[in-house]
């Protein structure tokens, strides 16, 4: 090695350094969630030349200039009184903690569907696309580089130039290769095209790290789905593929749909600027508030650091269970709380089922979520694994009279980080369908023991308790 090149290599170890040595401090302060603040110290004391770099990319969790814009856009939700009795008192209490943090309050007038088949998830899709009159909202995760996205662009297009007022919001990082010329052609048929949180954005400050997960389809401000489903050929498509993921679609009619829209509408705003009148019409079935079944739609982000609704819902929840707490999640890392939350319940004699994939494709986060494993076994959980392929669907069903369905998964970076959305069904014939899907997906999956998960060897046991340190940045 040279003189030039030591010297090189020198100066940038020196640099990596100190920007730990000022960085660690920083994290301190931002009084993030302990998991979290000692991964991200471990990464960058421990391994500079990368810590320092990733946290530069994607560690400013809550960035607070995004957060004040965010919050100056933020529409207050509309409080409705359901009347007395229409929820049972377990019901109410977790409906109104919800309330409290920040969610839309219960609505009935809705009439909701479950789909659990890419097939038909996609042709009920295209159906609510050709049948739009005024308006269609779309916001995801992923719009596919695929034949699906192809599809769904051209049709896109096709209405906004019969007039429709098309708009499709795209989080900057889940559509990196489809949020520019491959959706040209919407926007030269007159459609809107937002991007959230753009990844290089020179002129604010902004985060990797920070990425909208959310999903909904809004039509005619009347008509929504909702769910897990990407618009990609792996969730769903106009074919049978033996490769698609096994997800699930909230298909949703009436007032819970106004609430949707305000979310739709909230992002929309932040990521385009557009001017927009948010004093929505109401959309209830029939006119009456408690004709149809009961909604609650529930939206949670970094705008929401103390009181974190979907968190303190679903943790709420997993408490007042009294029978039994099913869990259908693509991506298993809880945080202490829910894994002791899942853990006392089993020990209490509840039936807990957790059902995760196989394997995910997410390697680490296999490894971080399989460390806690064995405590939950022990206690007395029973580990489904999906044996059809990949699960991609976010379920939980609490005693058979409460179910969650949307786009969380459980683990930390849905509750920390993702702006998220779910759906909390309180009506019975909406909680059947919820606990119809899981029994599916449980039919397709095989029961592990406690055994099986003690045998594997010393060098996997220590990978997966280096992934669950790391597990809060994952």
């Amino acid at each position: 090695m040279t003189v030039t090149n030591w010297t090189f290599v020198h100066f940038f170890e020196i640099l990596g350094y100190l920007l730990a040595i000022i960085l660690i401090p920083r994290i301190l302060l931002e009084r993030r969630h302990p998991g979290a603040t000692l991964a991200w110290i471990l990464a960058i004391g421990l391994i500079p030349y990368l810590g320092v770099p990733v946290y530069f990319l994607i560690g400013g969790k809550r960035i607070k200039k995004i957060i004040s814009e965010i919050e100056r856009l933020a529409v207050p939700p509309q409080h409705f009184s359901l009347p007395a009795g229409s929820l049972s008192p377990p019901l109410s209490r977790v409906a109104g903690l919800l309330e409290q943090t920040g969610a839309f309050s219960p609505v009935g007038g809705n009439r909701c569907q479950l789909v659990d088949d890419g097939v038909e998830a996609y042709e009920s899709l295209a159906v609510l696309i050709r049948n739009a009159e005024s308006s269609i909202e779309i916001a995801t995760f992923i719009l596919g580089h695929d034949d699906v996205g192809r599809k769904l662009v051209a049709m896109l297009a096709a209405k906004a130039r019969q007039g429709v007022k098309v708009r499709l919001l795209l989080d900057a990082l889940g559509c990196f290769f489809t949020k520019g010329r491959f959706v040209q052609p919407l926007r030269d048929a007159g459609g809107q095209v937002g991007v959230f949180l753009p990844l290089l954005q020179i002129r604010t400050r902004w985060s990797a790290n920070l990425r909208n997960h959310r999903k909904m389809v809004i039509v005619d401000g009347k008509r929504a789905i909702t769910g897990g489903m990407n618009l990609a050929k792996a969730y769903l498509g106009p074919t049978r593929d033996r490769k698609r993921w096994k997800d699930v679609a909230f298909f949703m009619e009436g007032r819970g749909v106004d609430d949707l829209r305000q979310v739709f509408w909230h992002d929309w705003l932040y990521a385009t600027g557009e001017s927009y009148d948010l004093n929505l019409p109401a959309h209830g079935l029939g006119g009456s508030h408690m004709v149809g079944s009961i909604v609650q739609v529930v939206a949670d982000g970094p705008v929401f650091p103390a009181r974190r609704p979907l968190y303190s819902g679903i943790l709420a929840a997993l408490h007042q269970a009294e029978k039994s707490i099913w869990v259908v999640s693509p991506y298993f890392v809880p945080d202490e709380p829910l894994s002791a939350a899942l853990e006392l319940a089993a020990r209490m004699g509840r039936e807990v089922r957790l059902i995760i994939p196989e394997r995910s494709n997410h390697p680490l986060v296999d490894l971080a979520g399989n460390s806690f494993l064995p405590d939950l076994l022990a206690a007395g959980v029973q580990l489904y694994r999906y044996q059809a392929g990949m699960t991609h669907a976010k379920m939980i069903v609490i005693d058979g009279q409460l179910a969650v369905v949307g786009t969380v998964n459980m683990d930390i970076r849905s509750f920390q980080l993702n702006f998220e959305l779910a759906m909390f069904l309180y009506s019975q014939g909406d909680v059947c369908q919820v606990v119809a899907a899981v029994e599916r997906i449980m039919a397709a999956s095989r029961l592990v023991s406690l055994e099986e998960i003690q045998q594997r060897g010393r060098v996997r046991e220590f990978a997966e308790d280096i992934c669950r340190v790391f597990s809060p940045v994952l």
